[in-house]
């Protein structure tokens, strides 16, 4: 009978301790989709970020483009991105260029260097730079 109440008593324990153990370290799950995208259109853009799906992105970036721009269709997805930054840099003659990055900061500075390779007479700049939920 001692033996008996010793092991229930042993359960009820490690029971205890298995509860505290899961309360004081929680399983995180893994973190989901964060989708960005970039859309423009000569003089106008739109972005999108912390979107469930690619397609999602891209369709609010265009959308927001478009009412900038006044017209529907006109602007194209220039760069999309999932737990990461985009940046888009344009130039005086309609030179730009786009750029995907772990930080606004790296993507802002890969953007303008990719439209000043098309030789701009001016600096390209940063008009745009945006991170998804990572």
């Amino acid at each position: 009978m001692r033996f008996r109440s010793c092991s229930a008593r042993l359960r009820g324990l490690l029971a205890l301790l298995s509860c505290g153990v899961i309360a004081v370290f929680p399983v995180r799950a893994a973190p989901g989709p964060s989708w960005g995208a970039i859309a423009a259109q000569q003089g106008w853009y739109g972005y999108a970020y912390d979107q469930p799906s690619r397609s999602a992105a891209e369709l609010a970036a265009r959308a927001q483009c478009d009412r900038a721009a006044g017209r529907p269709g006109a602007c194209a997805v220039r760069a999309y991105f999932d737990r990461a930054c985009g940046a888009l840099a344009t130039g005086n003659y309609g030179e730009w260029g786009t750029a995907i990055a772990p930080t606004a900061s790296a993507a802002s500075k890969a953007a303008a260097s990719q439209c000043e390779s098309h030789l701009p007479t001016e600096p390209c700049k940063v008009v745009v730079s945006v991170c998804s939920r990572r």
